[in-house]
């Protein structure tokens, strides 16, 4: 450990590089953290390969004629005096301290941090797997065959082993809505599979009653402690049991395996093991956040939990007299249904589901650095309902409990 704290110090000509790899919200909420806290006694470089922010949170709205805001990263980042290089990372030699980038430049660094997300895969053929692009092409023209009345039956179904569903409940419900307000004369049938035994299961019993009713009341049929095993020529083959359900299209979420970045530990699922200060374990000066990591729950709001975590830890290194926090979950989470969305909140004290905001600003992904940077740019192209005396009430015991990241097992692997 000394020579990790030597190393950012802070006792040379010029202050500690950090780079911070990835063109997300848990690399931009890094930088902003590490901003906030050390100021400039940090030299930080972002390394993302597209020139604007990835949101992941808003794709779901593009098939119903939505456009999500654009945040130019150099120019967002440049009076922070953060620069970014348009590159992606390839490998990592941590123990010279640089990585290696596509386009084959050799950059050193005191610190790394990679936010670099995770690589997506198909869970079963014959289902529409929404995530990328072209998959959005695909499900505005599912979209259009249902008004039409070419697809009478839709199945939308939560692969095993995705933790985090709830895009897949908003492109269910936003359809739902849809179709109503689009007077097809024989409305199309919607089913909800998912392993889940309940609603959105993660946030406990509240939230879980919450939208159970409102699938219910666009009647959308809910399947829970299910999983789909094969789709195809009408039909979807449903386990246990065998069931069989009438499927015209069906949709699903991608699974997620990690980068598997040559040079650093990883999982048998190529994820990256980090510790409750985001550290990656068996490496020095590398530090990990968001779907990269071996944290079960992908998801962008406690993506930006832990690189508030390693951006204290960095910052107490070169100096900050703050005492690092650990990683300590609090899932938020705002469904989008077409209408008034619904925010729900999971964490170690409280749940809770609520037609008004719980948190602020209520941007998509509660972020506390990234979520007033998006306000302050976006906010004239972004809905923000106003707070009243009673956003923070209400907030009833837990019913949940989140993996702990202290817990999680992680097997090293060159």
């Amino acid at each position: 450990m000394t020579d990790r704290l030597r190393r950012l110090d802070g006792g040379g000509a010029a202050p500690p590089r950090v780079l911070v790899v990835g063109g997300g919200v848990a690399a931009l909420e890094a930088v902003l953290a590490l901003r906030a806290h050390a100021g400039m006694r940090l030299e930080l470089e972002l390394i993302a390969p597209d020139p604007q922010l990835h949101y992941p949170p808003l794709d779901v709205v593009e098939p119903f004629g939505l456009v999500a805001p654009r945040l130019e990263l150099a120019a967002a980042l440049a009076p922070l005096g953060v620069r970014q290089r348009r590159d992606a990372v390839t490998d990592v030699d941590a123990l010279a301290h640089w990585v290696r980038t596509r386009h084959g430049a050799v950059l050193p660094y005191e610190a790394l941090v990679l936010a670099v997300g995770a690589r997506a895969s198909r869970p079963l053929p014959g289902a529409l797997v929404y995530g990328d692009p072209r998959s959005r092409v695909d499900f505005a023209r599912m979209l259009a065959a249902a008004e039409a009345g070419h697809a009478e039956r839709l199945v939308f179904a939560v692969p095993d082993g995705v933790r985090w569903s709830l895009p897949l409940y908003e492109l269910a419900v936003m359809t739902a809505r849809r179709l109503a307000l689009a007077h097809v004369r024989t409305r199309p049938r919607i089913a909800l599979v998912t392993p889940e035994r309940t609603p959105l299961e993660l946030f406990g019993g509240r939230a879980s009653g919450r939208v159970l009713e409102y699938l219910e009341r666009l009647g959308i049929t809910f399947v829970p402690r299910a999983r789909l095993v094969r789709a195809g020529r009408g039909m979807a083959l449903v386990e246990p049991g065998a069931r069989s359900l009438r499927a015209d299209r069906v949709v699903t979420l991608p699974l997620l395996r990690g980068p598997a970045l040559a040079g650093l530990p990883r999982d048998t699922d190529g994820f990256l093991p980090i510790d409750a200060h985001g550290a990656v374990r068996g490496v020095a000066d590398v530090y990990a956040a968001g779907d990269a990591t071996d944290y079960p729950i992908k998801q962008g709001g406690i993506a930006t939990q832990q690189a508030d975590a390693l951006a204290e830890a960095i910052a107490a290194r070169v100096g900050v007299p703050l005492t690092p926090a650990p990683f300590r979950p609090v899932l938020r989470g705002m469904l989008l249904t077409g209408e008034a969305p619904l925010h729900l909140e999971a964490g170690a004290s409280v749940a809770e589901a609520a037609d008004m905001p719980l948190w602020w600003p209520p941007l998509k992904v509660a972020g506390r650095y990234l979520a007033p940077f998006l306000a302050e740019r976006l906010g004239a192209r972004m809905p923000a309902p106003q707070p009243d005396e009673r956003w923070a009430e209400g907030a009833i015991p837990c019913e949940i409990t989140l993996p702990d990241p202290t817990a999680i097992p992680a097997v090293h692997a060159s």
